[in-house]
């Protein structure tokens, strides 16, 4: 079995370089949100879509521990509706 060319390995990585869907959970939305969920929550059609926007349309997450990334519902509701949504919710918890 002869090993693939460079330009074999670059389209397969390309085959995996596809977008990833928004979540939208059945039931309510949890508090705390991975980006998938958030980017749902946010109204975009991509997780790819929602982290382009993230530190500038969206808040970073709060949560940051290594790799695991999560965003709080009450955060995303303050950049959503600024005037429904009152001060720091989570900071008073």
């Amino acid at each position: 079995m002869m090993g693939r060319t460079s330009k074999e390995r670059v389209s397969a990585a390309h085959a995996y370089a596809m977008t990833r869907p928004a979540i939208i959970p059945a039931g309510s939305w949890p508090r705390r949100m991975t980006a998938g969920i958030a980017a749902g929550y946010c109204g975009e059609s991509t997780v790819e879509a929602f982290l382009k926007r993230v530190g500038e349309e969206y808040p970073r997450p709060r949560v940051k521990e290594g790799r695991r990334q999560l965003w709080l519902r009450d955060d995303l509701d303050r950049v959503i509706a600024p005037d429904i949504v009152p001060g720091d919710l989570a900071e008073d918890l």
